[in-house]
């Protein structure tokens, strides 16, 4: 062998074994600082190999899907309610990622029996089927006309399903080969071959979090991940008018940030009265942009906040509009007011400020407000566009029958190979918000979906029908439960699972 040759193959190697030591092994043993609901496929992975890697104590539910799965559910609500209910321990665990559509799941069930599921719940939706692609793609044609092929090629495009190359490339290029060109499948295959290639999109968020954890001051993020607020902040980490919180030991060091904006001035400076039960001092700020406060060291326990004023994102302009009623006061940082910022939370929701914008709504205010917000001025908000897209293909396919296309087939696959391995699986129509609701529930192509759904079963698959059992107060869209709802829906998730569960011993 000439020298030439060894060369190569100890380079190729080495390529190999050291994207397994850092993309296969050590990526994963970094601490996971990612919020809930952001960096979808890096939390997936991260927390599919944290379960791998626990031993089994008691009996796993899993709960599986899309983002309709981790807004329905929370496992620490479901475990205790299980508890409750039955007297057992049990682990739940998540099996979610947001976009997570049939195909995506049937895909990597092979990992998923490595987890050794003892029960399995799928909350399932009309988005889970990606039905309004066919519109998008065909417009105009009825679903009868719309060939199958073309929307199958379409759902594993890195548009539609960059998981396809992030976490499943080896399923995805054998699975579609026939389908795919050479450009495609090389793509697929160095995916598979190479995790560094794979992972390229996903890996640096967490390390940058970590990062600015420790090293700089957590303006700039996708998601709140600080102290919960006893009034509630926004996602984002926008309070109230009012908020209370810890004086942490890293405030009083450090002291804190917050984010001003132009809006909040309306003509004089903004005042906010920080207090204690012993201690008031007020502060005035004429500037916008991010400001720094240290209040005085010596004061203990929580602290109360009080603004001046509040302004309206509905109002604003540029990058601070937005379609929503909320008042809006300042924002805070990352993680504020804890002096270790929380790890293993990529699947831990907490309510927040959207959450409870509905409460006390009327119905008639409700649909006001739900038209206003999610399908409003299209034309100034491009990225409503899907939103608008879903509402089109309900009311288009209203006036269709039902046909089994795209992701359907593969949840019939996946009820065949549950049945197979003899692990139970409660397949869920999941709850949908009544106004959307209305738009198809009485057509012909919803009395074929339900049908289709409920065929599905056998002797490890049970279906049941909750389409309607929350009010429209409890959604924040069409499908996606506020945090009230999702604590209504429990007990209601956790007696059905008992019972199944009960009827398999």
């Amino acid at each position: 062998m000439s020298k030439n040759t060894i060369f190569a193959l100890i380079f190729a190697l080495s390529i190999f074994v050291l994207d397994y030591i850092f993309f296969g092994f050590l990526l994963w043993k970094i601490p996971n600082e990612s919020p809930w609901n952001t960096n979808h496929f890096y939390n997936f992975i991260y927390e599919w190999k944290s379960i791998a890697s626990r031993p089994k104590k008691n009996k796993r539910v899993f709960i599986v899907g899309s983002s309709i799965a981790y807004y329905s559910m929370d496992k620490q609500l479901v475990r205790d309610e299980l508890k409750r209910i039955s007297k057992e321990d049990w682990d739940v665990e998540y099996f979610s990622y947001a976009g997570k559509s049939p195909l995506y799941l049937y895909l990597f069930l092979d990992e998923l029996w490595k987890l050794k599921p003892d029960l399995v719940v799928y909350p399932i939706n009309f988005i889970d089927f990606r039905m309004h692609r066919a519109n998008v793609l065909f417009p105009g044609k009825p679903l009868a006309e719309v060939p199958n092929e073309l929307l199958l090629k379409d759902a594993i495009t890195e548009a539609e399903a960059p998981q396809a190359k992030i976490i499943f490339p080896w399923q995805t290029v054998s699975h579609f080969w026939k389908d795919l060109d050479w450009e495609e499948r090389s793509d697929f295959l160095l995916a598979a071959l190479f995790r560094f290639y794979a992972f390229k999109d996903i890996y640096t968020e967490n390390l940058e979090n970590i990062y600015n954890h420790r090293f700089g001051r957590n303006s700039r993020y996708h998601a709140y991940a600080g102290i919960q607020i006893p009034e509630r902040v926004n996602s984002l980490g926008w309070t109230g008018q009012k908020f209370t919180f810890p004086f942490s030991k890293k405030l009083r060091k450090e002291g804190m940030w917050l984010e001003i904006v132009p809006d909040i001035f309306n003509g004089k400076p903004l005042s906010i009265k920080f207090s204690s039960d012993t201690w008031e001092e007020t502060k005035k700020f004429a500037k916008p942009g991010w400001t720094k406060i240290q209040l005085d060291a010596r004061h203990a326990g929580a602290i109360k906040a009080e603004l001046s004023t509040t302004w309206s994102a509905f109002e604003g302009t540029g990058f601070l509009k937005d379609y929503h009623w909320d008042p809006m006061g300042v924002r805070l940082t990352q993680t504020f007011a804890l002096d270790e910022p929380i790890q293993d939370a990529q699947y831990v929701r907490e309510e927040r400020t959207e959450d409870l914008r509905y409460l006390g709504m009327d119905d008639d205010r409700y649909e006001e407000y739900f038209y206003f917000r999610l399908l409003e001025d299209l034309h100034l908000r491009p990225g409503i566009r899907y939103l608008v897209e879903l509402a089109d293909s309900k009311k288009k396919l209203a006036s269709q029958e039902f046909i089994p296309i795209l992701h359907f087939p593969y949840l019939k696959k996946i009820s065949e190979e549950f049945a197979k391995r003899q692990i139970p699986l409660l397949l869920i129509n999941n709850p949908e918000n009544p106004i959307s609701l209305d738009w198809y529930k009485n057509s012909l192509w919803y009395e074929g979906y339900l049908q289709y759904l409920k065929n599905l079963q056998n002797s490890s698959v049970k279906f049941i029908d909750l389409k309607e059992n929350l009010r429209m107060q409890d959604f924040s869209d069409y499908h996606h439960f506020t945090y009230p709802g999702m604590v209504k829906m429990n007990h209601i998730y956790c007696e059905e699972i008992r019972n199944f569960s009960a009827l398999r011993k």
